[in-house]
């Protein structure tokens, strides 16, 4: 295991940095060809290609993100594991997160390709698209177990420390992937088919890399693969609670859209342009909380709470500076900002606008995000959920309404997020104080 970092010992703000810029660098990389998915079927197969893309974009990240988050948990067990120096418990943590991406990933894909049609029905898919549409769902879900199996084996990677492998795996496929997708729409007939299939074929690409490297380096081996009942329990326990909060918290963005969409074409158009924009936001914020939910696992493992707290410091004083910096510059040069996205003038005055509201106040969403990968990384998923989903489904769905009975202001609307991301992150904070969720006994 050359490349696994022992985040247990050491100068902890340097490696919180090494794990956390690959984590970065991969959520980069699949911004980038997911943008490069979308220029391609607009720009060459239509609009009504990308309406049948989609149509399915909601199903398949429900399904993706439920089992996200079952990765999720399998690296909360085997960074403890790995922490606690187990070798045994190690190797049986692995295999078992192998083994559950697997039968996991064929069930979903048994799942998806009978439940596709139903799915378009049931959102309503125009019959103009819908065999466009269920085209790309059924091929869509025959790569879905190599996705699965590419994400627990990331997933491995990153909890012994090893944030850089599953980065340059994505950043090789993701060249492939969109070379495949010139040649796929240049030469195949059905331009709706030749996206998904090469979709499959970097997903088909991805698993078997990642599969290769954890058998070369001696971290996989196939005779082992096999599911420990307690350990595939816990798994699920810590796992399943962080996909259904990126399921709920996926669907809940429709009610959000609801109201946007209550208003006029340029503040649909400006909030278009916000959330591209909030990306540079996010993606860092959440590779920091990644980080520190990988951190929190070992040290846990390793029963070493004063080097959890001191991580945690650490990293608020990075996200909350980043934040900071970030918000002053985009503030300062918001017109320009917008005007990449927009020529017109009206749009890029209402995308000013929202960033005025929002971006000040987006370190608010840090403490959410920390505290949350924190809490998880303690082997504590069930709170974080609740409190997410709390604050992020059901009293920003309450307030949106109670606002927009008071005034129809776009102003209110964009209110709504600082409000509820501040929330989140004092009522997180109150847990993580109470310290009683590091003390839980080892799997």
């Amino acid at each position: 295991m050359a490349k696994t970092l022992d985040l247990t010992n050491g100068p902890i703000a340097r490696k919180l940095l090494l794990f956390a810029l690959p984590l970065l660098g991969a959520s980069l990389i699949q911004q980038l060809y997911t943008t490069v998915d979308i220029l391609f079927v607009s720009n060459y197969l239509g609009t009504g290609a990308s309406a049948a893309v989609g149509a399915s974009v909601l199903l398949n990240s429900a399904l993706v993100n439920l089992f996200t988050g079952i990765s999720i948990g399998a690296g909360v067990v085997i960074a403890q594991a790995f922490g606690r120096k187990e070798e045994v418990q190690l190797s049986k943590s692995i295999h078992t997160s192998m083994m559950l991406g697997l039968i996991g990933g064929v069930l979903l894909t048994i799942i998806g390709e009978f439940s596709g049609s139903a799915f378009l029905n049931a959102v309503k898919t125009p019959a103009s698209i819908f065999q466009d549409a269920l085209d790309y769902v059924q091929v869509f879900f025959l790569g879905l177990t190599f996705m699965l199996v590419f994400n627990m084996a990331a997933g491995v990677m990153r909890a012994l420390g090893n944030s850089q492998t599953p980065m340059l795996i994505q950043l090789v496929c993701g060249i492939i992937h969109v070379v495949t997708n010139f040649l796929f729409i240049k030469y195949m007939s059905n331009g709706i088919l030749a996206v998904a299939w090469s979709s499959v074929l970097s997903q088909v690409l991805s698993a078997i890399i990642a599969v290769y490297y954890l058998l070369h380096d001696g971290v996989m081996s196939i005779p082992k693969l096999a599911v420990d009942r307690p350990l595939m329990r816990e798994i699920i326990r810590i796992g399943l609670p962080a996909g259904l909060q990126g399921v709920v918290v996926t669907l809940s963005n429709v009610f959000v859209q609801y109201f946007i969409n209550g208003f006029d074409v340029v503040a649909i158009a400006a909030f278009t342009a916000y959330y591209r924009i909030e990306l540079l936001f996010y993606m860092p914020l959440v590779a920091l909380g990644q980080a520190m939910m990988t951190f929190t696992g070992q040290n846990v493992g390793a029963r070493l709470y004063g080097r959890v707290k001191s991580g945690l410091r650490t990293t608020l004083i990075f996200g909350v500076g980043y934040s900071l910096v970030l918000a002053a510059v985009l503030l300062y040069f918001g017109r320009e900002t917008f005007g990449v996205f927009y020529t017109d003038p009206a749009v890029i005055d209402m995308g000013v606008t929202i960033i005025w509201i929002s971006f000040p106040f987006y370190f608010f969403y840090v403490f959410l995000e920390v505290f949350a990968d924190t809490l998880r990384g303690g082997g504590l998923s069930d709170v974080p959920m609740y409190i997410v989903l709390f604050n992020q489904c059901l009293l920003r769905t309450v307030i949106l309404f109670g606002f927009m009975q008071l005034a129809h202001d776009i102003r209110l609307l964009v209110a709504v997020y600082p409000i509820t991301w501040g929330t989140a992150g004092a009522m997180l904070y109150w847990y993580y104080r109470k310290g009683t969720w590091m003390m839980r006994p080892p799997v």
